[in-house]
């Protein structure tokens, strides 16, 4: 008996029949060519992976009508008729494992670059420019406006001819369509703005156009926003918009919420919680006669299955648990439910997206994200004998992978617990789902039949007795300690050991360093009441934190009254005395109970070091080769694991 009924359901949108009711929603990826925007063999595996993993319905990305219209030099395009074929591969890659798919159809108008679109200057029904990119938009005219609608419904009839299943319009997240349904960005006083009636008139007269030129049998979908948070438009607004949509022939409601001005809400992260949108979809619900998808932090099967047997949803959108986990619904279809790699919320998708040299869709906990179709570890041709040191995240991939291989497997972590540094990681605020990444590998371990020794120390003499074939060193990182006169002093504790519970501190603590670490511990510290002084030698606290969670870190430690230092350097500790050094000079901070250490980390790679002339083979992997973040030592994990 399949453990989430509802759960897996067929429903209809329009005369689209749909398997269950888990949906894949629109999230950029960076898959196309780059040149002609056209979808590449990547975008292909990416969306027929999750496909096989048994999600129900497939929407495609934003996909744009106007090369002005780009959200990066690697999004989609439907532009042309040249790009019919790239994307008939990517439709044919997902019918192929039974899933429906639809493609998002849209522009970003303002939210976009000259940088980014080709050198467009961006467009807008008024001047104001997006809160996050800033360039001032150029105002559509009638005329302008008559071309988009033209454009959009060429490239709807193109998203037929490719053979997707339905088309979903773009009308959220601050887009185009978006920015006309706005009072915040749409300043019009011609029939396009004004009045309510006036922003909604240019989303409604593309439905109209769209049902006119390919009938009322093709599913058509929009996606649009619940609320936005900084005044543009409230719930009450948008139940009546979603009802507009719903009596003018849209099939389906896909609901977010958010947009570039508050980047959290459009991409929410760990701190929102759970279905952190429901109370807002579930009014629109209540508004319309067809079905409502919602898109919400959604993650566990148990959670999507009571919303819909509850009546509050008829689909989920599973969004970027599908990222970490391609195989969420066949999982949760069987049960499966602890074989579910979880998404942590901690938005290294988007970050990727924004700020990486590649501009790649990526995911902290899956390093295969992007590699699809590419990368799939075949049987070792001889069973070995592999000793992985180290509990931590790398150390658990590794040998799952190996195991999963053939290969005899043993794991020795010193400590009497898995999960090496996440565990620290997962005790500042609300950051307690990143321990589900050690929970699901250390299941995939058991079921891989990997041997895992416990409390014991993998030293030279338990090495020899053990005579591997092979080891995988995973020993991790330690604390940066700095050069400062008195670090020594019985008042300094690195951050783990606060976070670990290892160390006490007092009521007046200063902490050196105000990257993740640092800023995380504090706000940590803040919350017990204890008052904080933190130094940065930079002019960039929290400079590593992603570009969706850093505005909201700062802000909370800015409430909680930590104090931020930046460009100041800690000379020495002296006592209960901090002396430190700014651009203006030399200061003073007297009265310190605890100084935390959080001025980075550095390999601990002593083993690696002492068997370097080791006749075994010796592969160093995540922190113990270099410092740096889950997914890359994952990714490293995952690599060695394929190849030993």
């Amino acid at each position: 008996m399949q453990k989430f009924s509802n759960l897996f359901k067929p429903i209809k949108i329009g005369t689209m029949e749909v398997k269950n009711r888990i949906v894949l929603c629109p999230m950029g990826t960076g898959y196309a060519d780059g040149v002609n925007n056209f979808p590449t063999e990547r975008m292909a595996y990416y969306y027929g992976e999750r496909a096989k993993g048994g999600t129900g319905l497939i929407i495609v990305e934003q996909t744009v009508v106007q090369k002005k219209g780009l959200w990066s030099p690697k999004g989609g395009g439907i532009w042309s008729d040249e790009s019919l074929p790239y994307w008939k591969n990517v439709v044919d890659e997902v019918h192929k494992h039974g899933a429906k798919i639809v493609i998002q159809v849209g522009h970003l108008g303002r939210s976009t670059t000259s940088g980014i679109n080709g050198g467009y200057q961006p467009v807008a029904p008024s001047p104001v420019p997006d809160h996050f990119l800033q360039e001032i938009p150029h105002e559509l005219t009638i005329e302008e406006i008559e071309e988009f609608k033209n454009d959009y419904l060429d490239g709807v009839k193109r998203a037929k001819e490719a053979g997707f299943d339905g088309v979903e319009i773009h009308c959220t997240h601050g887009y185009l369509l978006a920015s006309f349904l706005s009072g915040r960005t749409n300043k019009r006083t011609d029939k396009y703005g004004g009045t309510l009636e006036g922003r909604l008139r240019l989303p409604l007269e593309i439905v109209s156009m769209v049902r006119r030129e390919i009938g009322r049998d093709y599913p058509l979908l929009v996606r649009m926003a619940s609320h936005e948070a900084n005044g543009g438009r409230n719930l009450e607004e948008s139940k009546v918009i979603a009802k507009a949509f719903a009596d003018a022939g849209i099939d389906a409601i896909d609901v977010s919420a958010g947009s570039f001005s508050e980047l959290d809400w459009e991409i929410p992260p760990y701190y929102f919680g759970h279905a952190c949108n429901m109370v807002n979809i579930e009014e629109i619900k209540k508004s319309v006669d067809v079905p409502v998808i919602s898109s919400a932090r959604i993650t566990e099967p148990r959670m999507a299955e009571q919303l819909i047997a509850e009546g509050r949803t008829d689909m989920v959108g599973i969004n970027r648990a599908a990222i970490a986990d391609p195989f969420w619904a066949k999982k949760a279809g069987s049960g499966d439910v602890e074989g579910i790699r979880r998404c942590i919320g901690c938005t290294r998708c988007i970050d990727e997206l924004f700020t990486s040299k590649d501009q790649l869709l990526k995911c902290t906990v899956n390093p295969l994200v992007s590699r699809e179709g590419t990368i799939n570890h075949t049987p070792a041709k001889e069973q070995k004998k592999v000793l992985v040191i180290g509990g931590g995240p790398s150390g658990l991939q590794a040998a799952v992978v190996a195991a999963q291989r053939g290969h005899k497997v043993t794991l020795v972590e010193k400590t009497q617990n898995l999960g090496g540094q996440v565990r620290a990681a997962a005790i500042p605020p609300k950051k307690y789902e990143i321990a589900s990444l050690i929970t699901y590998l250390s299941y995939e371990a058991e079921k891989a039949g990997v041997n895992i020794i416990l409390g014991k120390e993998a030293d030279m003499e338990f090495i020899n007795e053990f005579k591997p074939s092979d080891i995988i060193v995973a020993t991790g990182a330690k604390p940066l300690i700095p050069g400062i006169s008195g670090i020594n002093s019985k008042k300094v504790a690195t951050a783990l050991e606060v976070l670990e519970g290892r160390k006490t501190t007092g009521q007046r603590i200063a902490v050196i360093g105000a990257g993740m670490i640092g800023c995380e511990t504090a706000e940590f510290l803040a919350e017990y009441g204890k008052q904080i002084t933190v130094f940065e030698m930079t002019d960039q606290p929290a400079g590593d934190v992603g570009v969706v969670i850093r505005p909201h870190l700062l802000e909370t430690l800015k409430r909680l009254g930590v104090e931020l230092k930046t460009n100041t350097k800690v000379t020495a500790i002296e006592g209960d005395t901090i002396l430190y050094s700014t651009l203006e000079g030399q200061g003073v901070l007297n009265g310190i109970d605890t100084i935390v250490l959080a001025a980075g980390m550095i390999p601990n790679n002593s083993l690696s070091k002492n068997l370097s002339q080791s006749q075994i083979p010796v592969h160093t992997i995540g922190d113990a080769n270099n410092v740096s973040r889950i997914l890359e030592a994952l990714t490293a994990a995952y690599e060695i694991g394929s190849e030993i």
